[in-house]
C-alpha cells in the first residue's frame, strides 16, 4: 500500500539555530527565516518560584507564622506582583507582598500551606509554588492548687497533703513549689521553705522527687510556697513577685541564746530534834 503524505508547499531547512522555509515560487535561494532562538529566549524570561517557611509553629504565636516568597531569573523589566492563599489560619498582613504573617490562633494540631501566585511575566511561566507548617497544639497552663504563709519556713503538711493526693490521682499530672521570701526574710529563707516543702513530699509522704519541682520566686509581703499542678504537657508557671529585692530589709538575726543555768536544788530542810 502507497501511503500519500501529501505535498508540502514549504520544504523546511532548520540550520544553525535558524528555521528556514524553501520557497518553491521564487527559486532554490529564496528562503523566510524564523528565528528559534526567539523562543528560547522566551523560555529563559521565566522566573524561578519558591516560598519557604519554619517546619513547626505555635498556636496563637505572637509576631506570626511567616511564608516567604523568592523570585529569580525571569525578565529583569517585569514588577512581580504577589497573590497569597492560605489553608488554615488568616492572612494578618503582607498580601500583595513577597512575606505574608499567619495568625495561628486556634488551629493548633493543623497544618498551614500558604501557596502564592507570582503575576507579570509570560502566561506560559510556572509561577505558582508554596510551602506547608505544621502548628502544635497550645500546651495547658498550669493551675494553682493552694498557698501558705510560713514565717517559720515550716511545711504546712495539711496543704501538701491534699497537693500530694491530687498528684497521686493524675500520673501524668507535674507538681511545681514557689517558694518567695518576705519583705523582712533572709536571702536564704525562701530556699528554706522550699526544701522543708519538698523534704515533706518526698521523704514523709513518698512522693517521686521527679514529680515535685521546687524554686525560689523572689519576694512577696510574707514568706509563702504556691502550689501548683500542670497538666501533661502543660507549661510550668511563673513566679509573681510583688516586692521588690531593693525593697527588702531582712530582720536582724536573733541572737544565739543561752541556756540559763538551773539554780542549786535547796538542801532538804533538816528535822527538829526532839
Amino acid at each position: 500500500m502507497k501511503l500519500n503524505y501529501g505535498r508540502l508547499a514549504a520544504p523546511l531547512l532548520l540550520v544553525m539555530g535558524a528555521l528556514t522555509l524553501i520557497s518553491p515560487g521564487t527559486g532554490a535561494n529564496a528562503h523566510v527565516t524564523v528565528d528559534t532562538d526567539a523562543s528560547a529566549s522566551a523560555i529563559q524570561q521565566c522566573p524561578t518560584v519558591t516560598v519557604s517557611c519554619p517546619d513547626t509553629a505555635a498556636d496563637g504565636l505572637e509576631s506570626g507564622l511567616t511564608f516567604t516568597a523568592n523570585v529569580s531569573g525571569g525578565d529583569p523589566n517585569v514588577t512581580p506582583t504577589f497573590n497569597w492563599t492560605v489553608s488554615a489560619g488568616t492572612i494578618s498582613s503582607g498580601q500583595g507582598t513577597s512575606s505574608i504573617q499567619v495568625d495561628t490562633t486556634g488551629i493548633g494540631g493543623q497544618t498551614v500551606t500558604a501557596t502564592v501566585d507570582v503575576g507579570g511575566f509570560r502566561r506560559e511561566c510556572s509561577t505558582s509554588n508554596s510551602c506547608t507548617t505544621s502548628v502544635a497544639k497550645k500546651s495547658a497552663p498550669s493551675v494553682k492548687f493552694a498557698e501558705y504563709v510560713t514565717r517559720d519556713l515550716s511545711a504546712n503538711k495539711s496543704q501538701l497533703d491534699r497537693f500530694v493526693n491530687a498528684l497521686q490521682q493524675d500520673p501524668t499530672a507535674q507538681g511545681y513549689l514557689i517558694a518567695y521570701g518576705g519583705r523582712t526574710s533572709q536571702p536564704e529563707d525562701a530556699q528554706k521553705a522550699a526544701d522543708n516543702a519538698t523534704d515533706y513530699t518526698m521523704n514523709t509522704r513518698k512522693m517521686d522527687g521527679a514529680r515535685t519541682l521546687s524554686g525560689v520566686g523572689g519576694y512577696r509581703e510574707q514568706p509563702m510556697v504556691e502550689l501548683w499542678i500542670a497538666p501533661a504537657g502543660g507549661t510550668p508557671p511563673l513566679a509573681t513577685p510583688t516586692v521588690a529585692p531593693k525593697d527588702v530589709k531582712p530582720a536582724p538575726a536573733k541572737p544565739a541564746t543561752k541556756e540559763t543555768a538551773k539554780p542549786a536544788a535547796k538542801p532538804a530542810p533538816k528535822g527538829k530534834k526532839s
